[in-house]
């Protein structure tokens, strides 16, 4: 995997995260500093008073590859302004800063796994593998 050095991570501190999509936002914001201790650098963006994230929502449902593909395209009968962000959060990674896209957006779908890949999980792994602990396949 190409090296990611740019994450962003939309979460909501009045809003408590859904039980299926589980994200501990206080651990998540631990784990991207500890991301920014090897070079990655991360922005945590508050969207509890965002009425309308459309922008955010739109790159981060549409811009991954089908392999990657986030769960908020599969979200059915639910508004995007009520869960992206809020009651889902959601991490946004970019090989570098700017990036028009980004190349990963959790939390997804995992055919691998047979289950949703969570945003913990998945920067977990990606700090092992930064750290020389884990092969790289791990963090898809």
């Amino acid at each position: 995997m190409a090296r990611l050095n740019y994450i962003e991570f939309y979460y909501s501190s009045k809003h408590a995260p859904t039980d299926k999509y589980k994200c501990d936002n206080a651990n998540v914001l631990k784990l991207l500093k500890s991301l920014e201790s090897k070079g990655v650098e991360t922005t945590a963006i508050d969207l509890a008073d965002v009425a309308d994230p459309f922008r955010q929502y739109h790159k981060a449902s549409t811009s991954p590859p089908a392999e990657y593909r986030p769960i908020f395209g599969e979200v059915r009968g639910a508004d995007y302004k009520e869960f992206f962000g809020k009651t889902i959060p959601a991490l946004c990674c970019y090989e570098k800063k700017g990036d028009r896209a980004p190349v990963r957006v959790l939390p997804r779908s995992d055919r691998k796994l047979g289950r949703a890949y969570l945003i913990e999980e998945w920067l977990e792994n990606y700090i092992a593998e930064l750290e020389g602990r884990i092969e790289a396949p791990q963090a898809r």
